[in-house]
């Protein structure tokens, strides 16, 4: 039994250190910001959105889960009284050998 039991964690372990375990979820450190601003994120491979705006809850952190491995994604920090995007940084994600 202790046996069987040493092989399935150093299964998980093997697995989860050399393969993909999934998709990388990203946190974004953002400037603190006042008012009203739109969180705006464009996939670059789809050529659209990814999801409508979200609202922006002024905590310095925005964390989103990636949809897909090797695509580019562009989050935006859009202030609705000025008008304007107030941040922005381009995200990739890539699996290498």
């Amino acid at each position: 039994m202790k046996k069987t039991f040493a092989l399935i964690i150093c299964a998980l372990c093997f697995g989860a250190i050399g393969g993909q375990v999934g998709l990388p979820t990203e946190r974004v450190a953002i400037s603190k910001v006042e008012g009203n601003h739109l969180v705006c994120i464009w996939d670059q491979t789809a050529g659209n959105w990814l999801h409508d705006f979200e609202s922006y809850d002024n905590s310095g952190i925005y964390e989103f889960q990636v949809p897909q491995w090797g695509q580019w994604y562009w989050i935006g920090l859009w202030d609705e009284a000025a008008g304007e995007y107030v941040y922005s940084k381009w995200i990739g994600h890539f699996l290498t050998d």
